[in-house]
């Protein structure tokens, strides 16, 4: 990886900060799968505008020889270019946004916001990634590591005290994740895998699917509640016809979990949950190398989608178009739409830039950590691993029965790790090697 740094002034001028022009090269990522050109980038410029506004715009020529597309990423230095630990958040596109090759490039850097009262000479690092360094496993998306801000913007609407502090968030590793909720039928088919080996049972008159790995003996799967889609007769399991591509609910936190390990199991790789304690990798979910859950970090993190809206699609979430939630209670200053009562199969409606379906409605989600509704006032900034262990487990995303402001990219819930329920479901999670 070869970079240079360009260097530059920043001063406080009549309350504008002031950019001299600077060239920078940008870093690029080769493939570590396959044979692959890194990005190529160069012709870069930047310069702060004149309208006292504190944006700074930066162009370039990008040029990939195959034909990746390319992220693009903003670092800042104040120690001379010894380390570049400060990602520059407010800049559109966002980071994570999607380039192709092409002349004239631009970035735009709100350095106001980012940076605000400082002074100083500063070093500058623009980093391209074609993300051809880990190819996702089928049916999952790759998110790239980096930098974004976490919780509610303030003065959301509906936005309740657990979304605050908003803070700055760093993953330092990127990760795989399922692009739909987990179905019916994945469910049904990776329970019957783990069933005939032996990690799991059935209760004797069929109502329950039962941990059995690490001595555990917790619920997995609700069988015997009605709103439950999946039955149990003979040693097989079925799902409901016409209910197959619909998102599995009435699994707990545990059957979550399980799931992750019985597919990691099933693909050769080290599971990531102790199932005596449920603990995820010795309490590092990044390093676990099997599937997992993912932290209530990195899931708003791919739900937000580089945005910094209540919703990946703005401000407004349209039922019936853009997500499954019921429509009688539009977000504030929005329209109402249709209701439909139940979930739907997943990709029904489109996915948010990131290739990634139902994040907002459908049904929640749970996420690897336990709830704190005091956690963000301590959270580390790179990596949160959630708090230890507390009562409740995190779910994200809202669901078919409610409205809109529950569906919002920051909201939060807690819920028993042991309840099962017609509104909660599922999408594992792996870091990426």
């Amino acid at each position: 990886m070869l970079h240079t740094q360009g260097i530059f002034d920043l001063r406080r001028m009549s309350g504008v900060i002031v950019f001299l022009p600077i060239i920078l090269i940008l870093l690029a990522f080769t493939s570590c799968v396959r044979a692959n050109e890194a990005p190529v980038v160069s012709n870069v410029q930047a310069a702060q505008r004149t309208d006292d506004s504190g944006l700074v715009d930066i162009t370039f020529d990008l040029f990939d020889t195959d034909g990746d597309a390319m992220t693009l990423q903003l670092f800042l230095s104040e120690d001379g270019g010894a380390t570049f630990p400060v990602e520059c958040l407010s800049v559109t596109p966002p980071p994570g946004s999607s380039f192709t090759s092409g002349s004239n490039r631009s970035l735009i850097w709100d350095a106001r916001t980012d940076h605000p009262n400082h002074q100083g000479s500063y070093q500058v690092r623009v980093q391209a990634d074609d993300l051809q360094g880990t190819p996702p496993p089928v049916g999952f998306v790759l998110i790239s590591a980096s930098s974004f801000w976490m919780g509610a913007q303030d003065g959301e609407d509906d936005a309740q005290s657990d979304e605050y502090p908003r803070h700055q968030v760093t993953l330092t590793r990127a990760f795989h994740l399922q692009a739909t909720e987990v179905t019916n039928q994945q469910y049904a088919d990776m329970a019957q895998w783990a069933y005939d080996i032996g990690y799991c049972a059935v209760t004797s008159n069929n109502d329950s699917l039962i941990d059995t790995l690490d001595g555990s003996m917790d619920e997995l799967l609700d069988l015997n509640d009605g709103d439950c889609e999946i039955s149990f007769s003979s040693g097989h399991f079925t799902v409901d016809s016409g209910k197959e591509d619909h998102p599995v609910k009435e699994v707990t936190w545990y059957g979550a979990a399980a799931y992750c390990d019985w597919l990691s199991l099933q693909t050769g790789l080290f599971r990531a949950y102790d199932h005596g304690n449920w603990q995820c990798n010795g309490g590092d979910p990044y390093g676990a190398s099997g599937y997992r859950l993912p932290t209530e970090a990195e899931w708003e993190y791919a739900c937000r989608a580089g945005t910094d809206t209540p919703f990946s699609t703005g401000d407004c979430l349209e039922a019936g178009t853009e997500a499954n939630y019921n429509g009688n209670g539009p977000y504030s200053g929005c329209p109402s739409g249709p209701y439909e009562e139940w979930t739907m199969p997943v990709s029904s409606y489109p996915a948010n830039d990131w290739g990634l379906y139902d994040m907002h409605g459908n049904l929640y989600e749970w996420c690897n950590d336990w709830y704190d509704s005091d956690y963000y006032d301590s959270s580390q900034g790179s990596d949160p691993p959630g708090p230890d262990r507390r009562l409740y487990r995190v779910e994200r995303g809202g669901s078919w029965g409610y409205f809109a402001w529950r569906c919002r990219s920051a909201d939060r819930v807690p819920s028993d790790p042991s309840s099962c329920h017609r509104s909660i479901g599922f999408r594992p999670a792996r870091t990426a090697e």
